[in-house]
């Protein structure tokens, strides 16, 4: 049976590429595409050197895990090891869905094939025509979920520039339209940033006179956000009203702060 390597890498390519799309989705990941596309043809040209060097079994179950893992500290690298190995293990559990699937349609195709292709004795053309065949259905997936993920599914995110008194922060910020907190007082919509950005310092240098108090509900409990009305805050250069308030949160996934969509609109 002759293997095509071009039709090799395009299935691996295509099959790593809509996994680490999911697994972005899931993990509500910022996605970066040109790590992700990186990461694809290293998966891609993996696959081909796998099955060209015949490698022995174990090795060949070592070089996938360090390889897959390779793939997804290149596009979704994480700080925290725990999330990092929850992503990964997602990841590992994506492609796993994919290979299956992939499989039963080769099968499937294969059978409907050799019905039409088996009488000719065509054995190139019936090996080629069923690679031809799944790599195209693996690039139209691909493309398919791809622009779906980057149009529709792809986390948004503004940049933000805050002023207080003299002093100017800039900072990205993930649009959830689940984020509807308001200050009470003001009726302003509430800007979270972590508490580990230089502008959450900020805000908790300042004296509590001066502090906006915001209570808030979470799966987590209730308790007080203190938060300040900036000299000036913008959204894409665009100057908006609104309260900053630090939360204890390490990030946004993978942003400093979360703001409103309605700010944003």
């Amino acid at each position: 049976m002759k293997i095509y390597a071009d039709m090799l890498f395009a299935i691996n390519f295509s099959m790593d590429l809509v996994s680490l799309f999911i697994t972005a989705s899931i993990m509500r990941r910022k996605i970066y595409k040109k790590r992700i596309l990186i990461a694809s043809i290293i998966g891609g040209f993996y696959g081909v050197f796998d099955v060209v060097l015949t490698l022995k079994p174990v090795i060949s179950v070592v070089l996938g895990i360090l390889v897959s893992f390779l793939m997804c500290f290149i596009t979704h690298f994480e700080k925290s090891i725990k999330r990092f190995v929850s992503m990964y293990l997602i990841y590992l559990g994506v492609s796993a869905s994919l290979g299956g699937f992939m499989s039963v349609l080769y099968s499937f195709l294969n059978k409907i094939l050799a019905k039409y292709i088996e009488s000719y004795n065509y054995t190139t053309v019936y090996t080629g025509a069923r690679f031809f065949i799944i790599a195209s259905l693996a690039i139209l997936l691909s493309i398919f979920i791809g622009r779906l993920f980057s149009s529709e599914k792809e986390i948004k995110s503004v940049k933000i520039i805050a002023r207080i008194d003299d002093e100017e922060f800039s900072f990205g910020a993930l649009c959830d339209s689940g984020n509807l907190l308001r200050d009470p007082l003001s009726g302003k919509s509430v800007i979270l940033v972590s508490s580990s950005t230089p502008i959450a310092r900020k805000i908790l240098k300042i004296p509590d006179i001066y502090k906006r108090y915001i209570p808030y509900s979470a799966v987590g409990g209730e308790g007080l956000l203190k938060g300040v009305i900036p000299t000036s805050i913008s959204i894409e250069n665009n100057e908006v009203s609104a309260v900053i308030a630090s939360i204890d949160k390490k990030d946004f996934a993978g942003y400093e702060a979360c703001v409103s969509t309605a700010l944003t609109k």
